[in-house]
């Protein structure tokens, strides 16, 4: 695609030496990163917030911006850049939606503008570096990951810290900044702390160094990069410092070993699957499970085996190009998804077999080595060059002979031609390689066109079934049902329903929790005012506690237990209590003054488990009642506690179990 875009550096510079179009190539940057953002906001904006960032969320509720917090494993991953995105959010307007769109617009536009600037610092801003930047920012596996909040905070920050990792990197080797490669470091860690595959940028650097940022025979490029030994020192240090952290602390504990089989299988159904349709706009199709939103990747045979045509043709490109040098550009992509399955592989192919590879998340990376790549291997430059745009010192040796871009075989034919002074202006040898660069211009636009739409074909399917995630419907209804209810709403505290949160993100995520975000004011739990029940699809009904099991209370007596001053009562329970979802204890009492009491659940090897609010509970009137939200695998008995010499109470009828709505209602 890139080759039919431009004409070589070498033969414009020959036979038609004009200025290049630079004003016309930023207005096509301008409409680029215009359509991409109205792309991306229209495709985030039909959304809504999903499971793990509800999850992130409740974990966020609460809690102070400390390093304890930020260094909380999300699963087993190290990522204190996803905690902050989150403890932000939940701090300013947990539920504001368009916010986090707007900000996920700005960050990747930004990116998309970064992404230009490193290519046409690496190879001069001509019209392939457009077409590649184009290509990158309507990609589906970059368009698809931003409208999942969850993986748009750790991608787009990821995403910005490549660019510029490998951005200030280049402008070191070139110029000898030293800052530059401390900024490249930090851009590494910073990445890291939101992705940890980021890490797979700092193995980039060296190809890039050794392959298109020194000159001359192999030897003196190698004595270039080795001169650079400091600002080596400075880019490690950072990435090295996290991985350091990560292991000592016992980050990746799900790591386990696979063998070189599984890892080829993992690799092979990443690129025949994943990326390889990607760079044709792909997957086409889509896949997913029952109660799971985000698809996975699914192309036809026809997507996965034209993807490989495309491959041959632009590693014959690349070749004719820029020869040898194009395979250091396409090790860049190689390296990624080889690295990067395996890393992922490692935590996850025990549990996920080849579907990891599917996963669009864990094959985001790539798609910023390929338009590397691609932008390398296909469009000729040269060390010099690099060092000239840089405004850096030159790092190619006075003695190294002349290649790069004048090694390209197309370049070495606008020589030989630009020679050929006698023929006529329109002669058959001059009007032969005219038609074949317009022949090889129609056939690329044409699978531009194809590529855009299938991107565009892409995103849509894949949209279709993100937005029939329930999250949003169910929080509409359950405050507008709550409204209705009028201002003596009474709620059973319930886990908000499976179908938004399933039961792996916790038993504590509590409807109270989710209206306090859209800030409903409602009361939970209440004894003296009618309870509702929130239904699974956030409709409200009149509810009553189905007992599970009652305190062993003998008839002839008011009080099960008298608590008088201090000390510990142990009240036990009939039948023995079964693992209950949704569970409440209640609890009836008499007394005359207020007092407060430590009340747990007793397990049938001793531990003692509190509700869910914590233990202590106060028992603010002289008769009443009290509801108090639990969760245990089983219990044998309620304990009581007291700690003031003045309490003296009552406590009555116990009845622990759930509550249901009356039968036709």
């Amino acid at each position: 695609m890139v080759e039919a875009a431009e004409r070589t550096a070498g033969a414009t510079a020959i036979v038609a030496p004009t200025q290049r179009p630079e004003r016309r190539l930023r207005v096509g940057l301008v409409v680029v990163l215009a359509v991409q953002a109205a792309w991306v906001a229209v495709l985030c904006g039909r959304g809504w917030f999903y499971q793990d960032d509800l999850g992130a969320l409740d974990v966020a509720t609460g809690r102070s911006l400390d390093w304890g917090y930020l260094t909380e494993p999300v699963n087993d991953h190290l990522v204190p850049g996803y905690r902050l995105v989150f403890w932000l959010l939940e701090h300013t307007s947990p539920l504001a939606h368009t916010s986090t769109v707007v900000a996920r617009v700005v960050l990747q536009s930004l990116a998309v503008f970064l992404l230009w600037r490193l290519l046409v610092l690496l190879c001069g801003e001509r019209p392939g570096v457009l077409v590649v930047t184009a290509l990158y920012a309507v990609n589906p596996l970059i368009i698809c990951n931003i409208t999942w909040l969850t993986t748009a905070a750790c991608l787009v920050p990821a995403q910005l810290a490549a660019v510029l990792a490998v951005h200030h990197h280049v402008r070191h080797t070139v110029t000898g900044r030293l800052r530059d490669a401390a900024y490249a470091g930090l851009a590494l860690l910073l990445g890291m702390c939101f992705w940890e595959k980021t890490a797979i940028i700092g193995l980039f650097l060296p190809l890039l160094s050794l392959g298109y940022l020194t000159g001359g025979p192999a030897r003196a490029r190698i004595r270039s990069v080795l001169a650079r030994w400091r600002g080596w020192l400075l880019t490690a240090v950072p990435p090295l410092l996290f991985v350091v952290y990560f292991v000592t602390h016992h980050y990746g504990g799900s790591a386990r070993g696979i063998t070189a089989g599984q890892l080829g299988g993992v690799v092979g159904t990443a690129w025949w699957h994943t990326v390889g349709p990607a760079m044709l706009g792909g997957p086409w199709t889509w896949t997913s499970s029952r109660g799971v939103y985000v698809s996975f990747t699914a192309p036809p045979v026809w997507v996965s085996a034209l993807a490989q045509v495309l491959l041959a043709a632009l590693l014959v490109a690349g070749w004719r190009r820029t020869r040898a040098r194009s395979l250091w550009a396409w090790s860049l992509p190689l390296v990624s998804i080889v690295v990067g399955t395996g890393m992922v592989a490692l935590g996850r192919y025990q549990d996920y077999g080849n579907l990891l590879a599917t996963t669009i998340r864990y094959c985001f990376d790539v798609t910023f080595a390929l338009a590397l790549g691609a932008a390398l291997a296909l469009l000729p430059s040269s060390a010099a060059a690099i060092a000239e745009r840089a405004g850096g010192r030159d790092t190619v040796p006075a003695d190294a002979p002349v290649e790069d871009a004048t090694r390209s075989p197309s370049t070495r034919f606008a020589r030989i031609r630009a020679i050929r002074v006698p023929f006529p202006r329109r002669s058959w040898p001059a009007l032969r390689p005219r038609r074949a660069r317009a022949l090889l211009g129609v056939v690329t636009a044409a699978l531009l066109v194809v590529t855009l739409g299938n991107a565009a074909v892409s995103a849509l399917r894949f949209e279709h079934r993100w937005t029939q995630d329930p999250t949003h419907p169910y929080v509409d209804r359950l405050t507008r049902e709550v409204r209705a209810a009028g201002p003596t709403a009474n709620l059973y505290d319930t886990s908000v329903s499976p179908a938004v949160l399933p039961a792996v993100f916790g038993p504590t995520m509590l409807i109270s929790r989710l209206l306090g975000w859209t800030g409903t004011e409602v009361d939970f739990d209440r004894t003296d005012v009618r309870l509702l029940l929130a239904d699974e699809r956030g409709n409200l009904h009149p509810a009553n506690i189905l007992p599970a099991s009652r305190g062993a209370q003998p008839a002839a007596n008011l009080c099960a237990i008298v608590a008088h001053g201090r000390g510990t009562w142990r009240l036990p329970l009939v039948p023995t209590l079964p693992g209950l979802v949704n569970g409440f204890l209640r609890l009836e009492y008499l007394q005359r003054d207020p007092s407060v009491l430590r009340i747990y659940l007793q397990t049938a090897d001793g531990h003692l488990v509190a509700p869910l609010a914590g233990a202590r509970t106060s028992l603010p009137v002289t008769l009443g009642a009290t509801l108090l939200r639990v969760e245990a695998p089983s219990a044998v008995a309620v304990v009581f506690r007291s700690e003031s010499l003045a309490n003296h109470v009552c406590l009555g009828h116990v009845v622990v179990g759930a509550p249901f709505r009356p039968a036709g209602r």
